[in-house]
């Protein structure tokens, strides 16, 4: 079978990178980024497509409706194809497309009329062909191969294989896949999830080995379902950590599922897994025995299933005067190497909430708080300040409960709040 190789070269390669590899992908698994463009191998497509002009013609609709400004060349070697998409000029097996005009084509012996200097030829022998005349491919080629060789040495012997088209050069992949990716059509619709689970069972044990000769593994799995009612459903799971526990991944996706169900037949399955470096086997000579990630985000998410997904998170502190001025980030879990920022100008004051909140008594005179009294903490008022309007978000709610942080003589510090008569300590100071 002989060889083909296309070439797309764009005029500005470097916007366009991502669209000229989506084009290639479409006709080729192995592909070259070039600094101007991509190189792929088209072998075979003569079968499926036709001529290589036709190849050509395709890929020329792809890059008109991409609206790439660029040019295109099919080939039988990877220097031809490459050096006739550099050029000005086509051929019959290339076509340009610029500002969405017409292509047109030319005649074969147009690659034997591409100039010398774009073919890997030092400066000062080009200035002597020129001195002689000889300035195109078909000038070069009327010069015996052997005087050639003999005046310029055996590295010119590769600028010879490309004026004749011999071939030596292949496509050098240098794409790699970020992702694979399983399907599965069903007979029937599925509804039960112990039979959704075995299906993807079946699936995570190809998909994971197909991680596995890449040489990575996962830490992102996207699920989509096509339903019974012509809609989709899709799921994407994320963890903090890479791993190629299929059981574990099971039990997650099943934790994942039941939150949020597809809510119709499920008819088709689709799983696409995305690459990431493998976790180091050995933490640390020195490091601490932990409890292995999967069985915390297990938990957690088994707690989200009881308590909604809201409920369960990294607490995030807000940069607010509210009751409670955090939240929960429930897309986050704990790395286990937080570490806690200590000021060099001073202690760090925590404070923790009471929950619920310890009614009060407290006794005032001249507008000054006298004393505290709780069925946990009783005693004199040392010191206070306030008072503050607990709530900042003036435009939700209206201003109606007030604030003092306290210290109670041979006691600790609190947080003394009033709403309308009745008294609370909804917190201490540590």
């Amino acid at each position: 079978m002989s060889r083909s190789y296309a070439c797309i070269i764009s005029a500005d390669a470097k916007k366009d990178k991502e669209v000229l590899l989506a084009i290639a992908q479409r006709f080729s698994y192995s592909i070259q980024m070039l600094e101007d463009g991509v190189l792929f191998d088209v072998s075979g497509l003569d079968r499926l497509v036709g001529s290589q002009q036709k190849i050509s013609q395709k890929i020329l609709e792809h890059l008109k409706k991409a609206d790439i400004s660029g040019s295109v060349a099919v080939a039988n070697t990877v220097d031809t194809a490459t050096l006739l998409a550099r050029q000005n000029t086509v051929q019959s097996a290339r076509f340009s497309v610029s500002g969405g005009e017409q292509a047109k084509a030319c005649t074969l012996n147009e690659f034997q009329q591409l100039p010398l200097e774009d073919l890997d030829i030092e400066q000062d022998t080009l200035n002597v062909f020129s001195d002689l005349g000889i300035r195109r491919i078909e000038e070069l080629l009327q010069i015996p191969t052997n005087e050639l060789v003999k005046r310029y040495g055996q590295e010119f012997v590769e600028v010879i294989d490309v004026i004749q088209q011999n071939g030596r050069r292949f496509v050098t992949p240098n794409i790699r896949d970020n992702n694979v990716s399983w399907s599965f059509e069903l007979d029937f619709p599925v509804e039960d999830f112990e039979q959704l689970i075995f299906i993807l069972n079946h699936g995570l044990d190809k998909l994971l080995s197909q991680v596995v000769d890449h040489g990575f593994s996962t830490e992102h799995l996207d699920i989509s379902f096509r339903l019974r009612d012509k809609t989709a459903k899709s799921y994407e799971i994320k963890t903090s950590f890479p791993t190629l526990e299929k059981t574990f991944w099971l039990k997650l996706i099943n934790l994942r599922i039941s939150l949020d169900p597809p809510g119709a037949g499920i008819v088709s399955v689709n799983v696409v897994s995305h690459f990431t470096r493998p976790r180091p086997a050995q933490k640390g000579l020195y490091a601490v025995s932990r409890p292995e990630p999967e069985s915390l985000l297990l938990t957690a998410n088994k707690l989200k299933k009881l308590v909604g997904e809201e409920n369960v998170g990294v607490p995030v502190l807000l940069n607010q005067r509210l009751a409670e001025a955090f939240t929960l980030d429930a897309d986050k879990l704990p790395s286990g190497t937080e570490r806690i920022e200590v000021r060099e100008d001073g202690p760090v004051i925590a404070f923790s909430y009471f929950n619920p909140p310890i009614a009060a008594k407290v006794s005032i005179r001249n507008k000054q708080l006298i004393h505290l009294h709780t069925p946990y903490v009783s005693g004199k008022v040392k010191e206070c300040s306030g008072v503050w309007r607990r709530n900042s978000r003036w435009w939700n709610r209206g201003w109606n409960t007030e604030e003092w942080d306290i210290e109670i003589e041979n006691g600790g510090v609190y947080r003394l709040c009033r709403i309308s008569s009745h008294w609370f300590l909804v917190g201490e100071y540590d």
